[in-house]
């Protein structure tokens, strides 16, 4: 059960990642903050902030273009 629940916050750092930026990044940062001793939210943690961010700067560049 534990390791299923560690997968879903996961999936759902990523999920805000993705469509809300600043919501990944926040979640990313408080997973690398919260869970140091633990290597899966380590790791998963800084690819959370990073795809946070990269959807971020594309997203700007894409709204700098439109506009």
């Amino acid at each position: 059960m534990a390791e299923t629940m560690d997968k879903i916050i996961v999936i759902i750092g990523y999920l805000l990642a993705i469509f809300i930026p600043i919501l990944g990044l926040i979640a990313g940062i408080v997973l690398y903050f919260v869970k140091k001793e633990d290597p899966f939210y380590q790791k998963h943690a800084k690819y959370i902030i990073i795809v946070a961010i990269v959807v971020w700067v594309l997203s700007a560049i894409l709204i700098g273009m439109m506009g």
